[in-house]
């Protein structure tokens, strides 16, 4: 389920000022849709500022088992580590490009949105790339983070660990 409201264009000056605005507008008026209709975590993953994250490693784990960890935050608000486990759940990637060795991504915007009696977070990066995670349940556990982490997500040079084979 590739991003509806935030696409590539949205990020990229591709589209109107007018048309800009109707997307973000959008966004947030799903947002506010799908919010009473969130449990099993889900209702503290709408809540979280993914935009400017860097991912550390993301990966499908086990079959039905997707683990996310990133840098989130700035220099106003501090940094602090995500920490996600989704359950009942299947990485899809979605733009060709993600997870190329010695790219840090950073994580642009995310929706969330209901799809067959399932919760799809959907994420899409800088400079390319798209995926979304189909979940039934999602723990979320935040650790303090420093400037100097995402300094050193930026300089690593080794294959990034979402490149890891299941």
């Amino acid at each position: 389920m590739p991003m509806r409201w935030l696409t590539r264009e949205t990020f990229t000056g591709d589209l109107s000022e007018e048309d800009n605005d109707e997307r973000g507008r959008q966004w947030w008026e799903s947002r506010q849709w799908v919010r009473p209709l969130l449990h099993s975590g889900a209702e503290r993953l709408i809540d979280v500022n993914v935009h400017d994250g860097i991912i550390d490693s993301l990966r499908q784990v086990e079959p039905d088992l997707v683990e996310l960890r990133a840098l989130i935050g700035d220099l106003q608000v501090g940094y602090e580590w995500l920490h996600a486990r989704y359950q009942g759940a299947t990485l899809n990637v979605l733009e060709p490009g993600f997870g190329q060795a010695g790219i840090a991504f950073e994580m642009l915007r995310d929706e969330l949105a209901l799809q067959d009696g399932s919760f799809v977070h959907s994420v899409i990066t800088w400079p390319h790339g798209e995926f979304d995670i189909s979940f039934t349940a999602v723990e979320l556990a935040f650790t303090p983070g420093r400037g100097k982490d995402r300094d050193a997500l930026f300089a690593r040079e080794e294959p990034p660990p979402w490149q890891a084979k299941r």
